[in-house]
């Protein structure tokens, strides 16, 4: 039973890391899955055994691989003497260098989020909720959704710019998440207001409207 679990494991793996090649030329569709099973050497029906729900599935895959190595670089962190800020910022900064081997993959990736923004935003959220629980936030009060739907604002913004960015070391990409973060604590220096500014900011519908345009993306 073990063996065949393992066995399991080590066949979706592989088809991963076969479609993170393969999407930089068919992009992210039946297609490409479909021919990353046939240079897998893997049937369709032993296909739809590893990837019941298809894309979707596989896109959910990659997601929760990249949560486990990011958590556990962010262990590795020393994370004792560090700022809150710092420790967002540097959760940030892990995850975007976990995505750099696959940049242009992530792209298409992204950019099929466009089609059901609601599923994204749970991706979205998951991120911030594991990045603020890392930097030791155990809030249940209001502050928990506000910290984290804030949190995936300033992921997600600095996602896109990463996308686009040339500088050498991600200069750029590093000193618009700082600003976003500093924008971010600003909140926090009058909680007392933060519900009825978050309400007026309307960021959730501003982050579905940003998702549904990342179509426009692609590689």
């Amino acid at each position: 039973m073990v063996n065949e679990s393992k066995k399991f494991e080590q066949e979706r793996k592989k088809i991963l890391n076969r479609a993170l090649i393969d999407i930089k030329r068919y992009g992210f569709n039946d297609k490409m899955l479909l021919n990353v099973a046939k240079n897998c050497a893997v049937s369709e029906g032993n296909l739809g055994r590893l990837f019941p729900e298809g894309l979707f599935e596989l896109k959910q895959y990659f997601f929760n691989e990249i949560d486990k190595h990011m958590l556990k670089k962010i262990k590795a962190q020393d994370y004792e003497n560090m700022r809150i800020r710092d420790k967002i910022f540097n959760g940030v900064l892990i995850r975007l260098e976990l995505f750099k081997r696959n940049k242009t993959s992530i792209k298409y990736l992204f950019a099929s989020e466009s089609s059901n923004p609601i599923k994204a935003l749970k991706h979205l959220w998951r991120t911030s909720d594991l990045i603020w629980k890392s930097a030791g936030d155990n809030s249940t009060d209001y502050n928990h959704y506000t910290k984290r739907i804030l949190l995936s604002w300033v992921y997600l913004t600095t996602l896109i710019c990463w996308f686009n960015d040339q500088s050498k070391n991600i200069k750029d990409t590093k000193l618009f998440l700082d600003r976003r973060i500093d924008e971010v604590l600003e909140f926090g220096k009058t909680s007392g207001k933060i519900k009825s500014k978050i309400s007026k900011l309307n960021i959730s519908s501003k982050l579905i409207n940003i998702l549904k345009n990342l179509k426009s993306i692609k590689a």
